[in-house]
């Protein structure tokens, strides 16, 4: 049987590979500028991976507690552009603003932190 511990790790994982699946297909079909409102719904299913895999975390040990979504944000911001990370960062800080605890700056500033390393890659990349 498979502990509870284990499995929040397997689940954060399974969603990481779901997101680099969806990630391949946006940027394989990336052809020139896409339309605003495909930016838009881009980055609010991130921002909603991003929810949840805040509501899945993997607890190390009590008060250490990991889960992806910084990694989520940072391959958005290098992949997607600044509009599908701006809004994942918002509603990822919002959720985690609204869930509040000891750790809610230090949370809030990891997920800023992250999405502008991404954005920041991004610009880097644009021009090597």
């Amino acid at each position: 049987m498979i502990s509870g511990h284990l499995l929040d790790l397997i689940n954060n994982v399974a969603l990481l590979l779901a997101v680099a699946f969806l990630f391949d297909l946006i940027a394989g079909r990336r052809q020139g500028k896409q339309p605003l409102l495909r930016r838009i719904a881009q980055g609010l299913i991130i921002g909603a991976i991003g929810i949840t895999v805040m509501l899945i975390p993997w607890t190390f040990a009590p008060g250490i507690v990991f889960d992806a979504r910084s990694v989520l944000l940072g391959i958005a911001g290098l992949f997607l552009g600044w509009i599908p990370t701006v809004i994942a960062m918002g509603m990822t800080a919002a959720f985690r603003l609204v869930q509040g605890g000891g750790g809610t700056w230090t949370g809030i500033s990891i997920i800023l932190a992250s999405g502008l390393i991404g954005l920041a890659w991004q610009i880097g990349r644009a021009h090597v």
